[in-house]
């Protein structure tokens, strides 16, 4: 009776064994296999190209109504970005950004005089240094102009120095630069 099993079920296991190998390679050969021109066969495709999933996405935003549809590759023409993001100098917002940012130390004159001052100055203030060495006071921005051009007044502005603090973390650059144009300005900023 086995030899009669036997004889019947070899023949079929052998077709399942190719039939078995030939999916096998069929599905290894539509992964790997890519004609020229044309997409690879995904066996496993990502889900949000899936129209189903697509239609749960929330509506598209229209263009912006300015923008310019891309014409060409390969324009010669350079990108030109402003080296500065200026506005037009307004002397009164000018005053209130230095009377709220700059104002508690330097003073609304700006001779180093703000109410910060004199906890800056002081020995046992929290500034004071590990042996009892207070920091400077604030600089008198009126003689500073003297010392630095405008666009180090600039840098010193965002970037901080000592125990002033980093302004370029709370202020947009067009802020920094109109405060630092307060401070050179003699008719209507800190005055002469």
């Amino acid at each position: 009776m086995r030899t009669i099993l036997a004889k019947y079920f070899q023949p079929m296991r052998r077709s399942a064994f190719a039939l078995a190998l030939a999916v096998v390679t069929v599905g290894l050969s539509a992964c790997a296999v890519q004609e020229s021109n044309t997409y690879p066969i995904e066996i496993f495709s990502e889900m949000h190209y899936a129209q189903s999933v697509r239609s749960q996405e929330p509506p598209r935003l229209p263009p912006v109504a300015q923008a310019v549809p891309f014409q060409q590759i390969g324009s010669n023409k350079v990108l030109e970005v402003p080296e500065v993001r200026e506005r037009r100098y307004d002397h009164e917002r000018a005053r209130e950004l230095f009377r709220v940012n700059c104002s508690v130390c330097h003073g609304d004159s700006g001779v180093g005089d703000g109410s910060a001052a004199q906890h800056i100055t002081s020995t046992s203030g929290y500034y004071a240094t590990v042996n009892g060495e207070p920091y400077a006071a604030p600089a008198h921005l009126k003689e500073k102009r003297d010392t630095y051009d405008k666009e180090a007044m600039i840098n010193i502005i965002t970037n901080g120095i000592v125990v002033m603090p980093r302004f370029g973390n709370l202020l947009s650059e067009e802020e920094i630069r109109e405060i630092a144009t307060f401070i050179y300005d003699e008719e209507s900023g800190l005055g002469p």
